[in-house]
């Protein structure tokens, strides 16, 4: 670990427990003024306890957090943030019903003689989103504005509160293209005006981009803490989800340009598409061959969702050609498609995907239940046995017995991908499934998309907004753009997160 004396934030030999089980085994971490510590881990290393014990939400079994040598009371918030440490989470805080400038001074108003200074309120808070750059009228409500616009002003308001140290949970989930590149030039801003900045993040390109130091939490132990030039993120990926993972990825890709496009010819096309047109899709043409997985990357209102949600006839369309194994492909139901061998895996887990007071093992067999009746009544044991093999597959961890809501993120992900193994696919449509996941997780999902693919046969189409990942999943890439895409098929052997990014832009 890098000391940094009695200057900067200091967490030292920190360890928590719950219920007899540690999730901090001694955990200490430094923040020097104007650093960035990328800080990451799996589903369960102890992440999100140790950034709520840094912000005073969680009191430790023992250890301390320190600024400039001067201990912070433990288990306070009020305390945290009066020493200087603020923290953004992937939940945002901010009061959708409120203005701009009422979140800017929740809890801090400026009165006089007990009336609300409103106008001197406005004007501070008008300046505060001019330093960030924001188009933002501040007496309009915060729901008014996007996510992107959101987080920046959390951001922007922890800093008027006087943060000298700042935590970001997962701030980029739900930011994309620009809005990831805006949010991230912010970040270097801000520390290179001296704010200690902790980023959590399962993205490794961005904190490549951005980060001095990284840290990876391994099972509630700290793993790595190096500065960043001096670890690979093939060391990172090693140290949270294991050598097979990192392997994995390094046999991935295409070889050279001929052997690439022999590859291509030689497989069979399973999905074309032709000049497809709904109300979002404004002219969509591509194939997707067997064995392969075809990636599809685009910006926000691109069309690539509904291009899946159209393959199983959840989206309505209004012209184009669909075949599928060289025959007329036309569904009007996500069940038709399915009995045709197209399944779809939705990026909304807890919108559309999950039932979350129904136990995994039920999740799982959700399309498939009337597999598991006998005589007209639901044969559990049967029902279980079957599910366990498509769990065990994919890794399921935690009690498969409780509601699936118990689980975590990554592991309600693998049971939607468990779902969609149960109905047997012959194509499989993956919309961003690796969202909200850990490195780890995310890890075990790409060796399961390349094996479907590449060892069992199956066509796979990936919706991706991280560039890294079709990077390193993909066989063959298209972009979209407004609703269109032209067939181009990218090798993602000559793409990087910019030059993907880029193409996305142009395109737009």
């Amino acid at each position: 670990m890098e000391t940094v004396g009695d200057a900067g934030l200091d967490v030292r030999d920190v360890v928590k427990s719950y219920t007899g089980t540690t999730v901090l085994k001694g955990v200490s971490i430094a923040v020097r003024p104007g650093e960035v510590v990328g800080f990451v881990g799996h589903n369960g290393a102890g992440k999100s306890t140790l950034m709520r014990v840094i912000s005073g939400a969680t009191k430790p079994d023992s250890g301390t957090v320190a600024i400039d040598g001067v201990d912070v009371p433990q288990g306070s918030p009020t305390s945290a943030i009066d020493a200087g440490i603020a923290t953004v989470y992937q939940e945002l805080s901010l009061l959708p019903n409120l203005t701009v400038a009422q979140n800017v001074f929740l809890g801090a108003e400026r009165t006089a003689s007990g009336f609300l200074k409103k106008q001197e309120m406005r004007e501070q808070a008008a300046a505060l989103v001019k330093k960030f750059g924001l188009s933002v009228d501040v007496e309009r409500k915060v729901r008014d504005y996007p996510v992107a616009t959101r987080q920046l002003l959390e951001i922007a308001i922890a800093t008027f509160r006087k943060a000298r140290y700042l935590l970001l949970d997962e701030p980029t989930t739900s930011l994309e293209g620009r809005q990831v590149d805006n949010f991230l030039e912010t970040v270097r801003g801000l520390a290179a005006n001296g704010l200690g900045i902790v980023l959590v993040n399962h993205k490794l390109d961005e904190l490549y981009a951005v980060a001095s130091r990284i840290v990876a939490l391994v099972d509630g132990e700290i793993r790595i803490d190096s500065p960043i030039g001096d670890v690979s993120r093939d060391d990172v990926v090693r140290a949270i989800a294991g050598e097979e993972a990192v392997t994995g990825r390094e046999t991935h890709g295409s070889s050279a340009d001929g052997k690439r496009e022999e590859e291509v010819e030689s497989a069979d096309v399973v999905v074309r598409i032709r000049d497809l047109r709904s109300p979002v899709l404004k002219g969509v043409t591509c194939e997707a061959r067997a064995g392969r997985v075809l990636g599809i990357y685009g910006l926000i209102g691109s069309g690539r969702t509904e291009l899946l949600r159209s393959l199983i006839g959840a989206d309505k369309m209004d012209s184009g050609q669909i075949e599928l194994f060289g025959s007329a492909y036309r569904p009007t139901t996500p069940l038709e498609a399915s009995k045709r061998g197209v399944v779809y895996v939705t990026e909304e887990r807890k919108q559309d995907g999950i039932v979350p007071q129904l136990d995994s093992t039920i999740n799982t067999m959700l399309p498939v239940l009337k597999q598991s009746y006998r005589w007209g009544l639901l044969d559990r044991n049967r029902l279980s046995k079957r599910a366990d093999e498509f769990m065990t597959t994919l890794r399921v961890r935690g009690d498969k017995q409780a509601p699936i809501a118990s689980l975590s993120g990554g592991n309600q992900q693998k049971v939607l991908l468990a779902r969609a193994l149960a109905q047997q696919p012959r194509v499989l449509l993956l919309d961003e499934p690796t969202k909200g996941v850990d490195l780890g997780v995310k890890a075990e999902i790409h060796r399961m998309i390349r094996r479907l693919a590449h060892e069992d046969g199956l066509t796979v189409i990936l919706v991706s907004s991280e560039e890294e990942e079709i990077c390193d999943v993909a066989d063959d890439v298209i972009v979209m753009s407004h609703g269109r895409a032209d067939g181009e098929l990218l090798d993602p052997a000559t793409l990087t997160a910019a030059s993907l990014r880029q193409a996305a832009w142009e395109a737009a």
